[in-house]
């Protein structure tokens, strides 16, 4: 039963991935925590009310293309399934993953079913946000805190593994690689129906010039799932990188302080369940081999492998779950603003409290804009501030006189003002924005800690028009 102080959100998770599809439904509940001055709501219960059933992801002759026709009725009859219409959809996020993401329309694809999934659902892509919500998802997170241990935890699906060093219950460094069990497929007779780019590259890489409708022998088959989960291994032990591991990264590799304390290992993904032998199904793909070459590296290394509660569901369990965060309440929005806004890109100025004036918030804004080659008024954007400004209602002042003087043509253009703050000052600041400058199209927000080249999307309040939901992530498309 739902109290005061507590509030029940329906929450879907869609993971468009290489090789499968496949949703989650959870219900979240937001509890206020009795010990904060300023009524800060955290996620305080997550429970699975639905697990879909898993389909391969629809692909147009050519592999280049989602089969969106052939999606979309899968995605609502799973609704249906559930019980759930769109409109019962609170939150949460649809994850496009691995060679899914580079697919030409992938962007679209993911851009509409989170318009059109539910009330605040969002559209991500992109290693690192992978990384983290799988680690999540898989419950490695969950471990590592429960158990104070340093865990490195590796979700391999069909086309990409996302990597989490995890201490303690903390994140501490993600990575990402092109090696998945359907970076090739075969037909019946061993033919190659599908070829990723970075499938080609480790055929190359073993002097095969093979094609798409060339046979591979068993035997080479299996060579190539034993390179890739060689090359896997060397990332995930610290080894020094072949060339062909340098070619499969699609992110920095991990810091060498990820190795340290014995560390343990878990997998998650669709190839998790060879690796831990739930299955040994051949889908004509890499996945079987891949998995049992990397369960064998694993015992000759001596690496201390614990299994993961969630294996091939941990990214959508992640996206259902663990995508959410809420702001503080002690939050502003003009009458004009409209919500939700996704995709704003952070912007984050480094403002000393010590050198407050209007001109120092105004250039360290615009400085911040130039960092990342943003014009200023061309686009929204999120400008997130760690600890600007005392409470102090002059300080508070100079803050916003210096904000406006940083933003003339975003206020000219009307476009929306997001201001971010860590601390509990966004109802303040945007007052005075509107008392002192007459600033309208202003969302102050508080109590969320966002980096520099995040993005976010941003939902109506969902407790007594104060709180707002927010979802940090990446997006990379076509890269």
């Amino acid at each position: 039963m739902i109290t005061i102080g507590q509030k029940a959100l329906t929450s879907v998770g869609i993971d468009i991935g290489t090789t499968t599809s496949h949703l989650v439904f959870s219900k979240l509940v937001l509890r206020e925590d009795p010990l904060s001055r300023t009524r800060k709501f955290h996620v305080a219960e997550r429970e699975i009310i639905y697990r879909g059933n898993i389909y391969f992801t629809p692909l147009k002759e050519g592999n280049t293309e989602i089969d969106f026709d052939k999606l979309l009725p899968i995605l609502l009859d799973e609704y249906k399934r559930a019980g759930f219409d769109v409109t019962d959809v609170d939150t949460g996020a649809i994850i496009i993953t691995g060679e899914s993401a580079r697919k030409e329309n992938a962007e679209r694809v993911v851009e509409y079913l989170a318009r059109e999934g539910g009330r605040f659902v969002a559209a991500a892509a992109g290693p690192n946000f992978e990384s983290l919500i799988s680690a999540y998802g898989a419950r490695a997170v969950e471990y590592s805190r429960k158990n104070s241990c340093k865990l490195i935890h590796c979700d391999i699906g069909g086309g990409t593994s996302k990597i989490s060093v995890i201490d303690k219950g903390a994140v501490k460094a993600l990575a990402g690689m092109n090696v998945g069990g359907r970076l090739i497929a075969f037909g019946e007779k061993d033919n190659i129906v599908r070829l990723e780019p970075a499938g080609k590259k480790v055929l190359e890489h073993l002097g095969m010039d093979s094609e798409l409708g060339d046979i591979i022998t068993p035997e080479q088959k299996d060579r190539v799932a034993e390179v890739m989960a060689s090359a896997m291994m060397e990332v995930l032990t610290g080894k020094s990188l072949s060339e062909l591991s340098e070619r499969l990264m699609i992110t920095s590799n991990l810091p060498v302080e990820s190795f340290r304390d014995n560390p343990l290992y878990s997998f998650s993904g669709g190839v998790a369940e060879f690796i831990y032998e739930k299955d040994n199904q051949d889908y004509k793909d890499l996945g079987l081999a891949l998995g049992r070459h990397i369960r064998l590296l694993c015992q000759k290394l001596g690496l201390k492998l614990i299994e993961a509660s969630e294996r091939i569901r941990a990214t959508v369990i992640g996206a259902s779950e663990f995508t959410l965060q809420v702001s503080g309440s002690t939050t502003y929005m003009s009458s004009e603003t409209t919500l939700p806004i996704r995709n704003l890109p952070v912007v984050v100025p480094n403002i000393q409290q010590e050198l407050l004036s209007e001109e120092h918030v105004s250039s360290q804004i615009t400085v911040a804009l130039a960092r990342l080659d943003i014009v200023e008024g061309d686009t929204p954007i999120a400008l997130a501030f760690h600890d600007p400004v005392r409470t102090v209602y002059e300080k508070l002042r100079t803050f916003s006189l210096g904000l406006v003087k940083a933003l003339p043509r975003t206020i000219e253009k009307g476009i929306p003002i997001i201001l971010i703050f860590d601390t509990d000052i966004g109802n303040s600041v945007g007052n005075i924005l509107f008392r002192e400058t007459g600033t309208r199209n202003v969302l102050s927000i508080d109590e969320i800690s966002l980096r520099e080249g995040d993005f976010i999307d941003i939902g109506e309040p969902v407790i007594e028009k104060q709180v707002f939901p927010v979802v940090v992530k990446s997006l990379v498309f076509g890269s």
